[in-house]
């Protein structure tokens, strides 16, 4: 999905669609914006659990820093869903930006903002638990961003009594992916 054409000129935040209530983040030291659906509930401390979330990246092989994490309405311990981005200008970071993680399955070339992004799929379980994790990487502007779109949780049916989820993973993800929408680079 093509979000943004890339221009020589400066990029503006895509316009929020019809009806609906937005955020607008800065996210400096960065260059970037990013518009979002104002029920997203912003993260300021790192997630923990089962699987760690709370890095810059998934694979947290390189000095960076997590620009944002948005969690979607109504993510709790069975089912949770994150949106994060992160950057870096660490030299080593940005040689291996676009590598992904060890045991992740490259999927192809998407487009975020106008820029080619590499994209990449990681699915893990252990236990009850499990984890699924989209991830987009780019060197934009000697910089290198991550966003990963994280939805992890446990099956309710190990409870007694058993618990719902609050969302499908199939619907969190697809969630998630639209918030790429508003992201703005530089």
């Amino acid at each position: 999905m093509t979000l943004a054409a890339c221009t020589s000129e400066p990029r503006k935040t895509p316009s929020p669609p019809t009806n609906e209530e937005t955020t607008d983040f800065t996210l400096s030291p960065y260059p970037v914006r990013l518009r979002a659906d104002a029920s997203l509930e912003r993260l300021t401390a790192p997630q923990t659990g089962y699987f760690d979330t709370g890095h810059w990246q998934i694979a947290d092989d390189a000095p960076g820093e997590r620009l944002i994490t948005l969690a979607l309405p109504g993510s709790n311990d069975i089912t949770a869903a994150h949106w994060r981005l992160g950057a870096s200008h660490d030299t080593k970071a940005i040689a291996h930006c676009l590598t992904p993680p060890p045991n992740a399955h490259p999927r192809s070339t998407a487009s975020i903002d106008g820029h080619d992004v590499q994209a990449f799929t990681l699915d893990d379980a252990g236990m009850s638990h499990f984890q699924q994790i989209r991830g987009y990487r780019a060197v934009v502007a000697d910089t290198c961003y991550a966003i990963d779109l994280i939805v992890n949780g446990t099956r309710g049916n190990v409870y007694d009594p058993p618990r719902e989820p609050p969302f499908s993973p199939d619907h969190a993800m697809q969630r998630l992916r639209e918030i790429n929408a508003g992201l703005s680079l530089p």
